[in-house]
């Protein structure tokens, strides 16, 4: 099961979300970063992880397998121009390579 910090649930509970896209993009430093949608189509390429949420949790098949037993802690951050954003932290076994601030990532 995919665990999210209680503070990133219950911000998505408050604004009734429905469902949830997590997923892997390309990015900085260490190559892998991960993402979340709200607002997107059910389709083949999504499977629903079970989960104790009010609201469903997809992942793409491919990413699946890094998914299931994980967890993502979102902090907020300023960023190098001074404005705070919220950053989400991925956490698993198979992450071998992270970068300085902790948001990208590598399984190899």
């Amino acid at each position: 099961m995919l665990k999210l910090d209680k503070k990133t649930v219950t911000e998505f509970e408050e604004n009734w979300v429905k469902k949830l896209k997590v997923f892997f993009i390309e990015a900085w430093c260490s190559g892998t970063k991960i993402q979340m949608e709200t607002d997107f189509d059910v389709n083949t390429d999504l499977v629903k992880l079970e989960s104790d949420y009010t609201f469903e949790v997809y992942v793409p098949e491919t990413d699946r397998k890094y998914l299931e037993d994980s967890s993502i802690t979102r902090v907020v951050k300023a960023d190098h121009t001074g404005v705070a954003k919220a950053r989400y932290i991925f956490n698993s076994e198979a992450v071998e390579d992270r970068c300085g601030c902790g948001t990208s990532f590598g399984f190899e």
